[in-house]
């Protein structure tokens, strides 16, 4: 887990000009090839899809419908199967998107093994990676709050493949800005669990979230919540309270 403060830039370099961010049926207006994924409240969640023969490309775009700007949260992207025939498979998909007040969330999975990376020489292939990221709509930034991007090479019928050695098991986010993980490593009686958490908080127009540590352990997942930007949850049958 990389664990600290990473902020992205949330310029015009990622944000689309002057969108009127107005919904009609499934796409945006006056956005070409748009198609809405999500709508709550002001904040709208849309992908704009570009394809060629070689890939196929959804941008995915968090806008708010009273400011008429959008800010570029991720990406989905299939690129073609080498030496398997004809048809496409996921290189980089946007997962798990969530929708709370001005925020949204999501995570952001990369894996070139999916896209036919399949090699003996496994050391030429980029492991899985995870990235949450999460975007104000209101203010048009976005940041990177934590990645996995730990892997293990393991055998299969194609040679090798590197497989993740670390999942989170629930993401939470509140209308104040406050994200909250869980993240499972290991297996069996190896297995640990670990809840991480933070504010975002946009400062000189970059947005950051300086991530911190709150419980390791007999951590119950269902019982995490997040309220505002107070974190609750039980541990070994404890009742635990924390302030994002």
């Amino acid at each position: 887990m990389f664990v600290g403060l990473l902020a992205l830039a949330g310029s015009c370099a990622s944000a689309q000009a002057s969108v009127t961010c107005t919904v009609r049926g499934h796409v945006v207006a006056g956005v070409a090839h748009s198609r809405i994924i999500a709508v709550k409240g002001e904040v709208v969640v849309y992908r704009v899809r570009r394809e060629s023969e070689r890939q196929r490309l959804d941008t995915i775009w968090v806008c708010d419908r009273g400011h008429g700007r959008a800010v570029r949260i991720g990406l989905d992207e299939w690129v073609p199967i080498e030496d398997l025939g004809e048809g496409h498979i996921p290189n980089k998909t946007l997962e798990h998107v969530q929708v709370a007040g001005p925020w949204v969330l999501a995570t952001q999975t990369e894996d070139e093994d999916d896209a036919g990376c399949f090699k003996y020489e496994v050391s030429a292939c980029n492991g899985p990676s995870n990235t949450l990221v999460i975007a104000n709509a209101t203010q048009g930034l976005t940041a990177s709050v934590a990645s996995i991007d730990d892997y293990v090479e393991e055998p299969s019928s194609m040679g090798y493949v590197k497989s993740p050695t670390k999942a989170w098991t629930r993401t939470l986010l509140s209308p104040a800005g406050a994200v909250a993980w869980l993240e499972e490593a290991g297996s069996g009686s190896a297995r640990t669990t670990s809840l991480y958490g933070c504010l975002a908080q946009a400062v000189h127009r970059k947005l950051g979230c300086s991530t911190s540590t709150y419980a390791e352990g007999a951590i119950e997942p269902d019982s995490i919540r997040l309220s505002g930007s107070t974190l609750t949850w039980m541990l070994g049958g404890h009742p635990q309270t924390a302030i994002l």
